[in-house]
């Protein structure tokens, strides 16, 4: 990133929300959407990693155990949400 600036265009009520939560959280709104855009970048980059193949948890690889009490009706249904 080169450090530069560049202009946006908010609607005017998202801009109002925005520097009442700034405020709130004593920034200003710049601060508070460079912060907020970089927390979701790395969010969304998280997810990716979770996502790719390597990381994707298999239902073949877990048993679902009865939970005591849980009748054979319930435990099928319950089963049935993993498949």
């Amino acid at each position: 990133m080169s450090g530069g600036c560049v202009a946006i265009e908010l609607p005017s009520e998202v801009f109002e929300l925005a520097r009442r939560m700034a405020a709130r959280d004593g920034l200003d709104v710049v601060a508070l959407l460079t912060e907020l855009v970089t927390r979701h970048a790395e969010y969304v980059d998280t997810l990716s990693d979770v996502e790719s193949p390597r990381w994707q948890p298999s239902p073949d690889r877990y048993e679902l155990q009865r939970d005591p009490g849980e009748g054979g009706e319930d435990f099928e249904e319950r089963l049935s949400l993993f498949r």
